[in-house]
């Protein structure tokens, strides 16, 4: 136990892995426009249903919840807007081509000009390469990386123009180190990073804010959608996993008021962050595969 304190207190120490602070971003006590859309993705569960509440906390006039699952949508708006004065609630499937623009025409005919962005949907496909279900591998690329990419730079050149935005990008330490198993969701999560990265220092100075969130694991719907088994070095680290998506959504949430570019969440966000700046790709893949 000492020894995993002690690695832990090792990895907190690694300068962070971020681009830097946005000089025109609004400094954390300043409180953001109370007439401002906030559009939030994969808003049913998890990081997406805590980020919906704390953008509906923080005062934003309306906020948007996009989710699959019609279920989630209507117990988040029993649970934090029952009368309906400032959760909208949207049932779309996000995999599907042509999806962003679907929604970003959605909120134009609704009148909506959206202020935040919450890009946070996605899910994991788990399993050897050779033999995972190549259409659900598909959908999955379609959500994590077209769609997301979309949104960002649909919302964002709108925002650009207007001098003035925020975009919250959930990233992952997945897509820092391949991992055995999971080959194609640590390469839309790489895609996720990268791009969320270059985005943020593209509109530095533009009055857009954009942060980029890269959790390690934590209790969420991940392991359930991406079937992990419990066996598994992924299964046994979700089993005791501590950390859960309140925790995950506030740092993101503050990191992207306080106008950082990165932040990564969580013990075995900076073991990975740690280990894929220590080790080359090949030798952390074959690390991860031996554990």
């Amino acid at each position: 136990m000492a020894d995993v304190d002690s690695l832990a207190r090792l990895c907190e120490r690694l300068p962070p892995r971020r681009i830097g602070v946005n000089p025109m971003a609004r400094k954390e006590e300043e409180p953001w426009m109370s007439t401002e859309i906030a559009l939030v993705t994969g808003a049913g569960s998890g990081t997406g249903r805590e980020y919906t509440r704390l953008l509906l906390a923080e005062g934003s006039a309306t906020v948007v919840a996009v989710s699959l699952l019609a279920d989630e949508l209507a117990s988040l708006q029993a649970e934090l807007d029952p009368d309906g004065q400032r959760l909208v609630i949207r049932q779309a499937d996000l995999s599907r081509p042509r999806a962003a623009e679907d929604l970003v025409q959605w909120c134009d005919d609704q009148g909506f000009e959206v202020g935040t962005l919450v890009n946070n949907a996605g899910f994991a496909v788990y399993g050897a390469p050779t033999e995972v279900d190549l259409e659900r591998v598909e959908t999955m690329i379609g959500l994590n990386v077209v769609t997301t990419l979309k949104l960002a730079v649909l919302v964002g050149r709108r925002m650009k123009r207007r001098g003035t935005g925020r975009i919250l990008i959930m990233g992952s330490t997945a897509g820092l180190a391949p991992t055995p198993r999971l080959g194609a969701y640590c390469a839309t999560k790489a895609f996720t990073n990268s791009f969320g990265w270059s985005l943020a220092s593209e509109l530095r100075r533009s009055g857009v804010q954009v942060t980029v969130v890269t959790p390690g694991s934590f209790n969420s719907k991940f392991a359930a959608t991406a079937e992990v088994t419990h066996n598994s070095l992924l299964g046994r680290l979700y089993a005791h996993e501590r950390l859960d998506a309140t925790t995950v959504a506030q740092r993101g949430y503050t990191a992207l008021r306080r106008g950082r570019s990165s932040v990564t969440v969580g013990f075995s966000g900076y073991l990975v962050s740690a280990v894929s700046r220590l080790l080359p790709p090949a030798i952390t893949a074959r690390t991860f595969q031996l554990i």
